[in-house]
């Protein structure tokens, strides 16, 4: 038996998103497998280092969410949906850090 952690119960879903960092510079394909009011799982296309914090861009609205990232697991991602006072802007990151994450994990 697995032990639930969530602090809120999931529905299953599956919307087109898009994560978006680093200025709005970078937006990858995504799509969002289950939703809850306080985090969603992400599944990504490609598996690619993320920012602790980004925004996610649902494909079917004008609706962008900011999230903390909790866990990764191969192309699953765990968010939480941060409150307006935890948002704090990010600064861009830099293609030699993004390799150097992406090559060492």
């Amino acid at each position: 038996m697995t032990l639930e952690r969530r602090q809120t119960p999931r529905s299953r879903v599956h919307r087109g998103a898009s994560v978006v960092f680093n200025g709005r510079q970078s937006v990858l394909d995504c799509t969002l497998r289950n939703w809850s009011d306080t985090g969603a799982l992400v599944r990504m296309s490609d598996w690619i280092a993320l920012p602790r914090t980004f925004e996610i861009d649902i494909a079917s609205g004008d609706e962008s969410l900011r999230v903390r990232q909790c866990w990764r697991r191969g192309d699953d991602v765990g968010v939480a949906f941060l409150t307006p006072g935890e948002c704090q802007p990010v600064a861009p990151i830099s293609l030699d850090a993004m390799r150097k994450r992406r090559q060492f994990g």
